[in-house]
């Protein structure tokens, strides 16, 4: 019989497991379902910022604006500058064929006569292509005017101001007749319808005469202004 004891083999732990295993000492439960959780809620945005901007926003557009009328009121004031200044009372306007303001001096003795073309205007024309013939007279008796072969048509006005239109008009609606003499006189007014002119290219012109000054030795100072009939 032997003298050593067996071990007990139903006590003997087995080879290699721990006595303590780790593990929860109780149970877990399940996992909570988010997908019921209320959403949260997207950040508040910041009304400064946002008030901020749009503020900017306002400011340049109105700088912009105010840069858009500086440039057209500087547009407009070029213009003005560029365009030409109306003409006077009595000067024609600086077209093709026109005048302004030509002073014709006419010195003729006593019972001389003188042809004065309006078409240039030239005093001491050939008769043919002349507008307007001049009598010069001797005494107290006053000179004289009358249409010349050149001119198409004429009218006596009082209005010392009238311009191309009332000149039109004038010769239209109370012409002078054939032959007919008008005495001269200081701020006498003729309107005068010239023929083809001289050149024959020059057209047909409207032209108001004034009698500035008649002197005593015949001598008369008169004002021609012309404009374009056609």
């Amino acid at each position: 019989m032997s003298v050593f004891r067996g071990s007990n083999s139903s006590t003997a732990w087995p080879e290699g497991a721990d006595p303590y295993p780790d593990g929860p000492t109780e149970r877990l439960g399940p996992e909570p379902d988010r997908s019921s959780a209320p959403p949260s809620s997207p950040p508040q945005p910041r009304r400064g910022a946002v008030f901020a901007v749009l503020l900017a926003m306002l400011a340049l557009l109105a700088a912009a604006a105010a840069v858009l009328l500086a440039w057209r009121a500087l547009e407009r004031a070029d213009q003005a500058f560029a365009r030409p200044l109306p003409a006077a009372s009595g000067a024609s306007p600086a077209v093709a064929g026109a005048y302004g303001e030509e002073i014709l001096r006419i010195q003729a003795g006593c019972t001389g006569v003188t042809f004065l073309d309006l078409d240039e205007p030239r005093v001491n024309a050939a008769g043919p292509v002349s507008d307007l013939r001049y009598d010069s007279r001797c005494g107290d008796e006053a000179p004289q005017l009358t249409l010349a072969p050149g001119a198409v048509g004429g009218s006596d006005v009082g209005a010392a101001d009238v311009d191309g239109p009332g000149c039109a008009r004038a010769v239209r609606t109370s012409p002078l007749g054939g032959g007919l003499i008008v005495p001269v006189r200081t701020g006498l007014v003729m309107c005068v319808l010239t023929g083809t002119g001289t050149p024959p290219t020059a057209g047909v012109r409207l032209v108001r005469v004034k009698v500035d000054q008649v002197s005593a030795d015949g001598t008369v100072s008169l004002r021609a202004t012309a404009w374009p009939a056609g």
